[in-house]
C-alpha cells in the first residue's frame, strides 16, 4: 500500500483491514474470499470472531501468484517477514 505524505490529520495505513476491504484489495468475492481464508490459503488472523488481513501479507501472497493450496498462508508469511 501506498505510504501517505506527512501530513497532520492524515490516517495512517491500517495495519489489519477486514474482510470486506480485502475482498476489494484483492477484486474477489465474498465467497472465494472465506474460501481462502477457511483452508488457510490466504493468510488471515482471527481476534476473537472476527477476522481480519495484514495489508502487506495480502500484496505478498499476490507476489507469490496467489496460491490457493491449503496452508499456504503460512509460505506467505515467512516471505514478509525475513
Amino acid at each position: 500500500m501506498a505510504e501517505l505524505p506527512n501530513v497532520p490529520g492524515a490516517a495512517p495505513d491500517p495495519l489489519l483491514i477486514d474482510a470486506k476491504a480485502a475482498r476489494v484489495v484483492l477484486s474477489i468475492g465474498e465467497r472465494r474470499l472465506w474460501l481462502l481464508t477457511n483452508c488457510k490459503a490466504i493468510p488471515s488472523r482471527r481476534i476473537g470472531k472476527s477476522v481480519r488481513y495484514v495489508p502487506a501479507e495480502l500484496a505478498a501472497w499476490v507476489a507469490c501468484g496467489c496460491p490457493t493450496d491449503a496452508g499456504a498462508a503460512d509460505r506467505v508469511r515467512k516471505a514478509v517477514r525475513p
